[in-house]
């Protein structure tokens, strides 16, 4: 069986066996045109469930597993961490409610046109700047509901305020932060080259994101932050799009190349990086006198 036959099988075994709950599929449209399905159960009572994605489960279906223990694995997941939630989003129909909520997340344009005839956003250079809502649950932790066009009509709001209020709420209340990235390595335990002794100076690369480090790759858009970071680094600096939630920052140097950087982003994107989390495939410059980003 291949990935969806297997989750198929797992649905119908769930749904022919259970009493209390309904298995069911679930796709879901990630960035990048990425999309990823897995199993959601319905309970009685209870209006949310989060998505189970299959993938391990398929590699131990492929090991030998029979598809009837892992389906019962998957129940008794279930309800050993009672997963059935019941979720009052009666908030999100009045915009003052939602207001504190917005933020913005940077995306590729190109690689998305499909999913930004469906939401509201503005240009950014060949990015796209669009909005979601966090939602925060204590049993399910975090969340994010993005913009749509109808949740506009809903609001009674035009696309340019949203942005406005979500841009607003993400410059004030993120934390975004320059740190050397030998900094960053010690605090993920790894030791990088030149971690003995290095000086800004002599290795001047920088992880320029948010306090979580999730969709900080947006503070590209804030120029007061670029030009703080400008001052920081001593001059012009490239901008790597590390990921959507990151960018490396590079003091410029008059070897530099940024049709090498261009292919080192590319690699780096094909091989390290989540398809979902990709941002863009080449560098960015910062022009520190002029306060400009060019691409």
């Amino acid at each position: 069986m291949d990935y969806m036959e297997f989750i198929n099988a797992v649905c119908d075994y769930i749904n022919e066996t259970a009493d209390d709950v309904k298995a069911g599929i679930h796709t879901t449209a990630k960035n990048n045109g990425v999309r990823l399905s897995g199993l959601t159960f319905s309970r009685k009572g209870y209006n949310a469930s989060p998505t189970i994605y299959m993938d391990n489960y398929y590699t131990r279906y492929l090991n030998g597993e029979d598809v009837s223990d892992i389906a019962d694995s998957l129940l008794k997941l279930y309800h050993e961490n009672d997963l059935a939630v019941s979720l009052d989003m009666s908030f999100f129909e009045d915009f003052e409610s939602v207001r504190d909520r917005l933020f913005i997340k940077l995306i590729n344009r190109q690689t998305n046109r499909d999913f930004l005839k469906e939401v509201p956003y503005e240009e950014y250079l060949d990015l796209a700047i669009v909005a979601y809502v966090r939602i925060y649950d204590k049993k399910i932790g975090n969340g994010v509901i993005m913009v749509r066009n109808e949740h506009l009509k809903l609001w009674g709001k035009d696309a340019e305020t949203v942005l406005y209020i979500a841009k607003k709420n993400t410059h004030d209340h993120d934390d975004f932060t320059l740190r050397h990235i030998i900094d960053v390595l010690d605090a993920m335990g790894t030791k990088g080259l030149c971690h003995d002794g290095c000086s800004e100076k002599e290795f001047p690369m920088y992880v320029a994101s948010n306090r979580k480090m999730v969709n900080g790759a947006c503070v590209l858009t804030m120029k007061d932050k670029l030009n703080e970071f400008g001052k920081i680094i001593g001059g012009d600096f490239y901008v790597i799009p590390s990921s959507v939630h990151e960018l490396i920052l590079l003091a410029r140097s008059d070897t530099d190349s940024s049709c090498d950087i261009d292919g080192m982003i590319r690699e780096v994107n094909r091989t390290q990086v989540g398809p979902d989390d990709v941002l863009s495939d080449h560098v960015y410059l910062y022009s520190l006198d002029d306060e400009v980003l060019i691409f």
